[in-house]
């Protein structure tokens, strides 16, 4: 356990950031390249203990990765979708994003595997997840108390589904997405609302057939196996908002937060400001094979309250802890709808995410499906703050830092390593 010991001041954030590429986007390409016939090569992808968790378990069921830590490329020499048995257990360890996506690319092959995991997942079953798997074709066999470890059985003859989404849950559809590719029939998937569409898009450009509208997702069964692509990360989002949100709140600052990715299904928050009246600005765009990215400058600036309607919720289910902060410093209330959704994907950080505001002073009130945030409340600080192990909410508390003329301390700080481990160093180059 680390903890880390705030400065009595505030700082302005003034010049450039470049970020580490977008997690969610290396989670899957590891998986495609790891599946594809011949060599895939990442370009700025950046390690963090996350990803090296994804690149050991498919390291495990077979995949050649290399790293080149001068270029920053990670090199796969893919299977062409040929896997064997293993002794050893796919441990994803406390990487939730890899538990569930990991399920679907297993359901395909014809093998045993058993998935153990940490702490933080072992009662964590994820039969959102496991229930359609199961209707496709997908064998379960639990081998403990607990949820994890867990034996799965794929099949190389799974089943198409028709499969409506009650939840819009991004990892449910991708789970989907990764095992229909291998179906002998189409796949079709009802949704809720839009969410992330990484896993169609990579999908698509290693050789898949995803058709998509705003309702339906159809999966048309493979042709013939995926090809090695070379793919470049842009900059996590979920990374930079963190410096987005931490300019607008903090007096005098503008920054640019180079080659970030501007998926219209990342970018949530830009919708959520702009509906609180804040402004940004967008520099050299540009549309990668895969995903559009661009440079993002944002200065200080005084918000108003809003209201964030439930089919936003898919769409900033990072960044909610950093919203909830910025707009209990906005002119007026914000209301965020129809929060059920986001309560089953992320109870347990929505519930300390209050536990630690109300630790800074901040009241945040649930009414039926909604919650009340009221604006310009007063930050002090009572007691010692803790991201329990949420490096979302990490970052939450090290803006809020930023925002009272009075130190404070926030435990198990290295969590913070999960997805950005040079962030305080990075942060350190912009303050003045």
């Amino acid at each position: 356990m680390f903890s880390y010991n705030t400065p009595s001041q505030r700082y302005r954030l003034v010049g450039e950031v470049t970020l580490p590429g977008d997690k969610s986007i290396s989670h899957r390409a590891i998986m495609f390249g790891s599946q594809a016939k011949g060599v895939t090569q990442i370009t700025n992808f950046t390690i963090s203990d996350d990803l090296l968790t994804t690149i050991d378990v498919f390291k495990s069921l077979g995949a050649k990765i290399n790293f080149e830590p001068f270029s920053k490329d990670l090199i796969i020499k893919g299977t062409n979708h040929r896997f064997s048995p293993i002794d050893k257990p796919l441990n994803v360890r406390n990487v939730g994003e890899l538990q569930g996506l990991l399920y679907g690319f297993l359901a395909s092959i014809d093998n045993p595997y058993t998935v153990t995991g940490g702490a933080f997942l072992e009662n964590r079953l994820r039969d959102d997840v496991l229930d359609p798997l199961q209707k496709m074709g997908l064998k379960v066999n639990y081998l403990g108390q607990s949820k994890l470890p867990v034996e799965i059985t794929g099949t190389d003859s799974l089943k198409g589904i028709d499969y409506t989404q009650d939840i819009s849950n991004a990892q449910v559809k991708s789970s989907l997405v990764l095992s229909g590719i291998y179906g002998n029939s189409p796949t079709r998937i009802h949704r809720k609302y839009v969410t992330r569409n990484h896993t169609e898009n990579l999908a698509n450009y290693f050789g898949a057939d995803i058709k998509t509208t705003p309702d339906l997702i159809t999966i048309n069964p493979l042709e013939q196996n995926l090809q090695g692509k070379d793919i470049f990360i842009p900059g996590d989002f979920s990374s930079a908002a963190i410096y987005i949100v931490c300019a607008i709140l903090s007096k005098d600052s503008e920054i640019k937060v180079k080659n970030i990715c501007l998926n219209s299904t990342r970018t949530g928050l830009l919708t959520v400001l702009e509906s609180m009246n804040g402004t940004y600005e967008l520099e050299n765009l540009s549309v990668d094979k895969v995903e559009p990215y661009g440079d993002l400058i944002v200065k200080s600036q005084k918000l108003s309250g809003t209201v964030i309607p439930g089919k936003i919720l898919p769409l900033i289910i990072d960044e909610l802890p950093l919203i909830v902060l910025m707009a209990s410093q906005a002119d007026g209330d914000t209301v965020i709808e129809d929060i059920s959704d986001a309560m089953v994907q992320i109870h347990e950080r929505l519930k300390v995410m209050k536990e630690e505001l109300e630790k800074l002073n901040i009241k945040i009130k649930n009414d039926g499906d909604k919650v009340i945030i009221k604006g310009n409340q007063k930050i002090t600080v009572k007691g010692i703050l803790d991201s329990h192990y949420d490096h979302r909410i990490a970052m939450m508390l090290i803006v809020a830092a930023n925002l009272i003329d009075q130190s404070l301390q926030i435990k198990n700080i290295e969590v913070i390593d999960v997805s950005y481990p040079n962030l305080l160093n990075d942060i350190k180059k912009i303050i003045v």
